[in-house]
């Protein structure tokens, strides 16, 4: 039981910041209008504003944050609890034992109240984990996770000099971290 078990990680693709704010106060008046037509418009002018607010926010992102404290955060705490991380890039093979594929899709800000037009600090990714080598050798499907921090503020007060960007990114990066990693410790300990 002393044995240090391996997990291959390998990351496909990359996250990307964003902030959604005006999709998801999305009111659907341009389908209810126009139809799929009208529905599209809308769509493509929310997307644009949002890009807009991305645009103010960007540089305040510390650059590469989804790496260093997801990925960093991981790996910590797969190998407090007695596991070896092993990266894998470009696909190569992971070899025998438990291979940890995570899919990042996006990371930043949403609205998380409509009403009030509050955002927090979110992360949506995907990741799916397998066995090789073992009698129950199989892919598992992949796996969807969206998180949120508990803090929301309205938006204006991200821009502020004493900007709660990176501490709340982070805080929602790192709790995302540690629930995959408590996920897979715990799927291995069964």
């Amino acid at each position: 039981a002393s044995e240090t078990r391996s997990i291959y990680i390998e990351t496909v693709g990359e996250g990307k910041f964003d902030v959604l704010y005006y999709r998801v106060l999305s009111t659907a008046t341009g389908a209810a209008i126009a139809g799929f037509i009208g529905a599209g418009i809308q769509s493509g002018v929310e997307a644009s504003k949002d890009k807009k607010k991305t645009e103010e926010i960007g540089p305040l992102v510390k650059k590469d944050a989804w790496k260093t404290r997801f990925l960093d955060t991981l790996n910590d705490k797969l190998e407090s609890e007695g596991f070896e991380a092993l990266w894998v890039e470009d696909g190569k093979d992971a070899g025998e034992g438990h291979v940890l594929r995570i899919y990042p899709d996006r990371y930043g800000f949403k609205i998380v109240d409509t009403s009030s037009r509050l955002v927090s600090a979110y992360i949506d990714f995907e990741a799916s984990f397998s066995s090789k080598g073992s009698k129950k050798a199989r892919e598992q499907e992949k796996e969807s996770y969206y998180l949120t921090n508990r803090n929301q503020y309205p938006y204006d007060d991200l821009l502020k000099e004493d900007s709660p960007v990176n501490k709340d990114l982070e805080a929602v990066l790192e709790k995302a971290a540690r629930r995959l990693a408590n996920k897979i410790i715990y799927r291995l300990k069964e």
